[in-house]
């Protein structure tokens, strides 16, 4: 499969206090809220806020430091998401298809990928690999 990238969907940034990050975002930049309901139920692990049609995941942490080594990082932590076009009527299998040439080529791609996450257009599969210097590439098929 030659994935044809078509937008991005959400960056991902940790914060390491919530209500300054929407302070600075929404209050201060006037970037709309999103999610803030399904965070406090636990559904998603971010609040979002809006740029355009993109969001920009605002994700709780208390760490201090990014270590792009480690997997155990809560999955929505530091990331980029991309859109990539999909034709076919079993996009999950798509998905699949690309991340077998993604390992086949040398990256990683982390375990028990795809799932169906969230983004700025709905739910829909994607799958964490990491790119050349370790840093986490969602994929996701719209």
């Amino acid at each position: 499969m030659s994935p044809d990238i078509v937008d991005v969907d959400h960056v991902a940034i940790r914060v390491t206090d919530l209500e300054e990050a929407l302070a600075f975002y929404h209050e201060l930049l006037g970037m709309p809220v999103r999610d803030r309901d399904r965070y406090e139920n636990g559904e998603v692990p971010y609040v979002a806020v809006v740029a355009g049609s993109r969001h920009v995941h605002l994700v709780p942490t208390d760490e201090s430091t990014i270590d792009p080594d480690r997997n155990d990082v809560p999955v929505g932590g530091d990331h980029l998401c991309l859109l990539v076009r999909s034709d076919d009527v079993d996009a999950r299998d798509q998905l699949s298809d690309l991340l077998s040439e993604i390992e086949a080529a040398g990256y990683a791609v982390e375990p028990g990928e795809p799932k169906k996450r969230y983004g700025a257009y709905g739910r829909d599969w994607a799958a964490y690999v990491r790119d050349p210097d370790g840093r986490r590439v969602e994929i996701k098929i719209h």
